[in-house]
């Protein structure tokens, strides 16, 4: 009767552990669960948010290039209407000119040597005129010209194309393809285990890391922006378009 006590007692001992076992590999696999279904709202939260940033960096970036090109014309367009001033200008003086060769008729008895300096004025006068009409044309053409290479060949939209576009999105399935140690994050640790500055700048590192050097973000699928021409913070007269223009 003991040894059946006994043995009872033990398969009961065994049962008990099988139990706790079962309980225990159950509470992981819920836990378990729970995390990963966190993670993985996470991710694809942290995907749409990125998703939005990237259309928002693009508008960004075709207004900048809209500001460049606003530019162009602005600076192109003072030469052209200095130089149709000069012309309109120049254009007065000739006909002043030659109204003096046809009208402008000196006293009878006037020198012969005066006469020639009163015609060899009006003809200096005359070419020189003409000379800065012909310049300010080809200036102006010559700035007309410089304009439309410049707005349709150097200060272009910046229109993405299909493969940046095709990068802005992100399949449900890259969550598997993350590192367990992402998939399997438990909220919080990691953030008391990495300090206050875990995340600053939009990625779990420095914030002055050199670019390219760290992912934008914590999954490691995202670049930064730091070389992003558009949205750098140059000062105006160093801009290219200033450049090209002065060229």
């Amino acid at each position: 009767a003991r040894c059946h006590i006994i043995s009872a007692q033990r398969g009961g001992e065994a049962v008990s552990g099988e139990m706790a076992i079962a309980a225990a590999l159950g509470t992981a696999a819920v836990a378990s669960s729970g995390i990963w279904g966190y993670n993985r709202e996470n991710f694809m939260y942290d995907r749409e948010m990125r998703q939005k940033q990237e259309f928002t960096v693009l508008a960004y970036r075709l207004r900048q290039v809209e500001l460049w090109r606003e530019d162009v014309k602005d600076l192109i367009g003072l030469t052209e209407a200095r130089m149709d001033t000069y012309l309109i200008v120049t254009a007065l003086e000739l006909g002043m000119v030659i109204t003096l060769y046809t009208e402008g008729r000196l006293e009878p008895g006037t020198p012969q040597w005066l006469m020639w300096l009163y015609m060899l004025s009006l003809t200096g006068s005359f070419m020189f005129l003409m000379m800065a009409a012909w310049f300010a044309l080809h200036a102006s053409v010559t700035a007309q010209g410089s304009a439309v290479r410049i707005l349709t060949q150097l200060v272009r939209p910046a229109i993405p194309s299909w493969g940046q576009i095709e990068a802005m999105r992100t399949y449900a399935y890259a969550f598997e393809g993350s590192r367990p140690a992402q998939t399997l994050r438990v909220p919080l640790l990691q953030t008391i285990s990495e300090g206050t500055q875990a995340g600053a700048g939009g990625h779990s590192g420095k914030v002055d890391a050199p670019p390219g050097s760290v992912a934008a973000d914590p999954w490691g699928l995202e670049r930064r922006g730091d070389d992003i021409y558009e949205l750098a913070r140059n000062p105006l007269p160093t801009g290219r378009h200033i450049r090209l223009v002065r060229e």
